[in-house]
């Protein structure tokens, strides 16, 4: 989710069919719509839900340094290394020593103190400043990295970080839907987690319970943030995209699509230079050095920018109209943050996680987040979006089935709302 990212961290992020198949047995959705006085959700089952009056008390906000969403869960990093998570919790994703679901951030079991973070569909994983990394959460694919896997089952899962294996000194994660990949100060990358479609970066042919070396023929600066079964990461030498993993949209961006797997890098097509990457379930989004956004890959949603819904092999001019100093990339919409902290979006609108002030439909060009405030980062999930203010307030809007917008509730929410102070 993708997160789902990450920042040199993949938060995953990811395509439509999977909100079914991502949680259909957490409740009914509620699609908020927002007046000056009042905030009403009315829910697909008929129920109508009042916020309340935007007179009342506001809660204390959440202050962060990070916030990272996977497909129905957030989590954040505060300025001590402490990390929170909030949203479904059915998997123990959440790291609080439960598989309760919570509606504001929650800490994360144990006291070790985290640099980064990163969230998968329903896992997370965390590096330390050591470099030390540990995972919670879902392990069905082996992506917590123990040495062990449930293959389907939830006995491997694990409510609380353990700790990957290899003692391999990583700088930075990013998680894809159920595998995660890491870079150490060499630009080496590791990958561990699910591999049907190649996105380990290496011919192992099947799944990894623990750090292999992944695309290594590659000394890579940076690895992408997001993505579903595909992985990308710039060289240290140019900043050349490179791309592993499912291709069936077009995502790997070498001009060509293919059901086949993988597992080999391919260069992005086009000869543009990238200074980062951002990757949603089926699509990949890039920043070049004057800031200008590029796309390519599934587009069914409007989430490439490029005021059209036409699937693109190789990149293609986003939001033409804007520069950027950051994006994200959540499961079909596409968000990005300028130099003076505006935030804009794309793409699937259905549940408000454009952050417009509406929901339903899709936009295929760029609409500004509306209520002003100024973000430093942005992480999208698969049906919300959450960013991290200027200062350091954090804020979430779109879905909220299981409260994974983290203002204590289960509203919708079509505007950026702040998370709820712990």
């Amino acid at each position: 989710m993708r997160g789902w990212g990450y920042k040199s961290v993949i938060s995953v992020s990811i395509y439509a069919m999977a909100a079914t198949a991502c949680g259909g047995d957490d409740g009914d959705d509620a699609t908020a719509v927002t007046t000056p006085s009042t905030t009403v959700a009315v829910a697909t089952t008929s129920a109508v839900t009042t916020a309340g009056p935007t007179t009342s008390r506001q809660p204390d906000p959440f202050v962060a340094e990070q916030v990272v969403a996977g497909d129905q869960h957030v989590c954040a990093l505060t300025s001590d290394g402490t990390a929170y998570c909030w949203g479904y919790n059915r998997m123990g994703q959440l790291g609080d020593g439960s598989n309760t679901d919570r509606k504001v951030p929650t800490p994360v079991a144990g006291s070790t103190k985290f640099a980064r973070l990163a969230a998968g569909r329903y896992f997370t994983c965390g590096v330390t400043s050591a470099g030390a990394t540990l995972c919670w959460g879902d392990n069905s694919s082996g992506q917590l990295g123990n040495g062990a896997t449930g293959a389907g089952a939830d006995t491997a899962n694990k409510n609380a970080p353990v700790p990957v294996q290899g003692n391999i000194a990583l700088q930075s994660i990013v998680t894809g839907q159920n595998h995660v990949c890491g870079l150490t100060a060499a630009g080496a990358a590791y990958c561990w987690g699910s591999y049907p479609s190649g996105q380990l970066g290496n011919a192992s042919g099947q799944d990894q319970t623990a750090p292999g070396r992944s695309a290594a023929a590659l000394t890579l600066k940076s690895l992408a943030l997001g993505g579903d079964n595909h992985a990308c990461g710039l060289t240290t030498a140019d900043g050349t995209a490179w791309c592993w993993g499912n291709n069936t949209f077009g995502q790997l961006g070498d001009g060509k699509k293919s059901n086949a797997a993988q597992n080999q890098p391919s260069t992005v097509t086009g000869g543009l230079k990238f200074t980062t990457l951002a990757l949603g379930r089926t699509h990949t989004c890039g920043l070049i050095a004057d800031g200008s956004a590029y796309c390519w890959g599934s587009n069914a949603q409007g989430q490439l920018g490029d005021g059209t819904v036409a699937e693109r092999l190789a990149p293609v001019k986003a939001a033409p109209a804007l520069k950027f100093a950051s994006l994200t990339a959540g499961d079909s919409q596409t968000c990005g943050v300028t130099a003076d902290g505006a935030a804009h979006c794309w793409g699937n609108n259905a549940t408000g996680q454009l952050g417009s002030g509406t929901s339903g439909g899709q936009q295929t060009a760029a609409v500004a987040v509306t209520g002003g405030v100024k973000f430093a980062s942005l992480s999208g999930g698969e049906e919300f979006t959450c960013g991290v203010a200027t200062d350091r307030t954090v804020y979430c809007w779109g879905s909220n089935r299981v409260g994974w917008l983290g203002d204590g509730t289960d509203v919708a929410r079509t505007a950026p709302t702040k998370v709820k102070k712990p």
